[in-house]
């Protein structure tokens, strides 16, 4: 386990390159693995892609890594695996969107985790496709993992309503293999669907690949069968606001001179944090793809809808702390089927600092607080790891346990503070 402490950070000055999107590159190499073949340039190599490239190598596709790019060679829709255990490590996206691949293949498969996803729910996706006919079963009636598939070849098409209360997830995974299917796919989404821009990036992906979907709204999708995945161009990656979302927070608090390069205004909803910072009170401009930010911003509260931006919560949680004022972030009662549960384990974590959180069935009541130094845990979590870093720049003394759990979304980041300015000490140098 690796622990580090924050410093109060005097000023954060510099040019830094946002990292890739995850949900981008783990999306680009399923359909790149889909079709026949794609290149994807500027990926992001961490934990959670990884385990995707590991798995989809187990099912057939080539994968070859290079400095800036995976090259991908495609199974064209029929995984080769004769069965076997298809391993995605931490990664809750990749189990989702991989099962109804998986019912592509031929064979006897075991899916398998580590870590926080073994206790996680699969119970929305595995009800889903057992109600397309495919042979699905789970470790106990939540469809825990392990999971095991007996797979015929072909993913049957059809009717098929699913729920989109906890995650979008269902819906990503079956928009990204329902072109494969037998017959045409038709998804109604019974409830109201969650972290809905994940949907939008998902049929970005499927519209570079010439996969054709009609939509009615979050609630209707229609994907005709005998579908061909089949990329133009190659797959350039775009930066990820979920991550960077973590450095403009901390420019905001602490004295800064800040660029991060790489934002394009493209589908990611995390690139609401802008709008929802500056309705705060900071003064983040964003042009021609960067984001500069001079810090800092004196905040006040806010009333927050976080339904649609899930992975900003445990990050705006942790800068409401700092907030004139009592901020409200609500619609969120589906974060407690993340990594952590991320209403009670942030509040948690950020009250041993000495915050005032109160916690609600579907929201958080934060009111601004004097936070003092104090000795807090990641708890696994890669957000809470990083939330906690940004508010140990602005009050010092922070020492965290568990950093390491970062590098599952963002393995520079801990690199890229120190690049800007700030004093994180790994603990093992100096106790």
């Amino acid at each position: 386990m690796k622990n580090i402490r924050v410093e109060k950070t005097d000023y954060l000055k510099g040019v830094i390159t946002a990292p890739s999107s995850k949900s981008y590159t783990i999306r680009a190499i399923i359909a790149g693995s889909l079709g026949c073949g794609l290149k994807v340039v500027n990926p992001l190599f961490s934990e959670d892609t990884s385990a995707a490239v590991s798995a989809l190598r187990k099912l057939g596709a080539k994968i070859e890594k290079g400095r800036d790019y995976l090259k991908i060679s495609g199974f064209a829709g029929s995984p080769v695996s004769r069965g076997g255990v298809v391993n995605v490590g931490e990664s809750g996206t990749l189990l989702r969107l991989i099962l109804p691949l998986i019912a592509l293949g031929k064979g006897s498969f075991t899916v398998t985790g580590r870590g926080t996803l073994l206790k996680r729910t699969n119970k929305p996706i595995a009800e889903a496709l057992l109600s397309l006919g495919v042979d699905i079963q789970g470790k106990d009636e939540e469809y825990r993992l392990p999971i095991k598939i007996k797979a015929d070849g072909s993913l049957p098409g059809g009717k098929v309503e699913v729920s989109g209360s906890i995650s979008s997830q269902t819906v990503s995974a079956l928009l990204l293999s329902g072109g494969l299917a037998k017959e045409d796919m038709e998804i109604t989404v019974k409830d109201k669907l969650v972290s809905r821009p994940y949907v939008d990036i998902t049929l970005d992906v499927l519209e570079r690949a010439g996969i054709k979907v009609k939509r009615r709204g979050y609630q209707r999708f229609f994907i005709p069968a005998g579908q061909r995945f089949n990329f133009n161009n190659d797959f350039v990656v775009p930066g990820d606001y979920s991550s960077a979302a973590f450095l403009i927070a901390a420019a905001c608090l602490v004295p800064s001179d800040v660029v991060i390069k790489g934002l394009f205004k493209d589908k990611q909803g995390d690139r609401g944090i802008i709008a929802i910072l500056n309705r705060m009170g900071a003064g983040i401009r964003h042009s021609n793809n960067e984001v500069r930010i001079k810090g800092p911003f004196e905040l006040k509260a806010a009333d927050i809808d976080a339904g649609d931006t899930p992975d900003l919560a445990p990050l705006l949680t942790a800068v409401a702390c700092l907030a004139k004022g009592r901020t409200r972030i609500y619609n969120i009662g589906h974060l407690a089927h993340k990594e952590s549960n991320r209403l009670s384990v942030p509040a948690g974590e950020l009250r041993k600092l000495g915050a005032d959180i109160e916690i609600g069935r579907d929201s958080l009541i934060v009111r601004g607080a004097v936070l003092r130094p104090a000795k807090v845990s990641s708890r696994g979590d890669h957000r809470i790891a990083m939330s906690l870093a940004v508010i140990g720049l602005r009050i010092g003394g922070v020492v965290i346990e568990g950093a390491e759990a970062a590098d599952k979304s963002y393995p520079g980041f801990i690199r890229d503070m120190r690049k800007l300015g700030a004093k994180i000490i790994a603990c093992r140098d100096r106790l």
